[in-house]
């Protein structure tokens, strides 16, 4: 009965992560951007809380930026650049975690990589295809 239950549980927690990661994986680009800019600030001796805030407005700016040209730039080749700059890190992401949840099971190296090679082409095209369907105003 309990085995049962954990692999029921652990089957819907995994399922859980990985739509929470198909989600969330738009976003990868503008958290990329502002944990950077936050790193790079405390490195140059900003105080903290400053920091923090410069790398959460260059976030969002990243962000509002892109969904702007987006939403309404009309040529294909500018709506694929931004497309393909946001899909890119969401296709590491998808690579990284796929390469963890791979790890867990005990796999040897091979598959990991291949199932992860995979992660990636999942989540990085789920990306592209949630970007490309930005209409244009």
């Amino acid at each position: 009965m309990m085995l049962g239950l954990g692999i029921v549980l652990g089957f819907f927690g995994i399922g859980f992560l990985c739509w929470l990661l198909f989600i969330a994986a738009v976003y990868a680009a503008p958290l990329y951007v502002g944990a950077m800019t936050f790193a790079a600030l405390e490195y140059l001796g900003v105080p903290g809380l400053l920091a923090l805030m410069a790398g959460f407005v260059c976030g969002v700016a990243a962000l509002v930026m892109a969904q702007g040209v987006l939403a309404t730039s009309r040529d294909p080749a500018i709506r694929g650049a931004v497309s393909l700059a946001l899909a890119l890190p969401a296709a590491l992401v998808g690579f990284s975690m796929t390469l963890g949840f791979c790890g867990l099971g005990g796999m040897g190296a091979i598959p990991e990589y291949i199932f992860a090679i995979f992660g990636a082409l999942c989540v990085g095209g789920a990306a592209w295809g949630r970007l490309c369907a930005t209409p244009v105003a």
